[in-house]
């Protein structure tokens, strides 16, 4: 018996690009509340703009920017290879080279087995300082180990979950770029 392989016909592209797009769309809003935060880093309005910020709601977004690239990835590079021919029509059809930057099969498994991530994360042992939380500019090393369970770091624009960091630029450009060719 002949395994089933799954094209895409012709007709039914609207409806990938349908799926693409919520993907895309609520990254795109959470693009949209970050990029005003870091305006707001950058106006000078405030003393300590630092303050002003709900760093929270900002390591929310920019997770959500990486659980959408990670959903988005799957349409692109299935891992069950029945679904190969679809995900290779999506690319032709969405101009995605192997170099996009939501091809990371490591991004889309930190997301996707997260809870499986954080329990050898946390069996390694933690030695130093753990900061549950952290948005603000990437300090100097002191020497002394330091965890960041979620940080986004403004200076250099990495965004680091259980001590893997990610540029969040690429990715927010590559979702903006195909979340305009999905609505097209």
């Amino acid at each position: 018996m002949q395994p089933e392989v799954f094209s895409i016909n012709p007709p039914h592209r609207a409806l990938y690009a349908i799926s693409v797009s919520f993907c895309t769309a609520s990254a795109i809003r959470s693009i949209g509340a970050v990029s005003n935060v870091m305006a707001h880093l950058a106006s000078g309005d405030s003393d300590d703009p630092l303050e002003d910020i709900d760093s929270h709601a900002v390591l929310d977004e920019l997770q959500n920017i990486i659980v959408q690239g990670a959903a988005v990835s799957r349409y692109f590079w299935p891992s069950n290879s029945a679904h190969e021919v679809r995900g290779r029509e999506l690319r032709e059809m969405f101009q995605i080279t192997e170099q996009s930057p939501l091809r990371s099969r490591h991004l889309r498994n930190m997301i996707e087995h997260f809870d499986e991530k954080l329990d050898h994360y946390l069996a390694k042992g933690i030695v130093g300082h753990v900061i549950p939380h952290y948005f603000g500019p990437e300090g100097a090393n002191t020497g002394v180990p330091t965890h960041f369970f979620r940080a986004y770091f403004t200076n250099v624009g990495i965004f680091e979950i259980l001590g893997k960091r990610y540029e969040i630029e690429p990715i927010a450009k590559e979702l903006w770029r195909l979340h305009e060719l999905a609505s097209d």
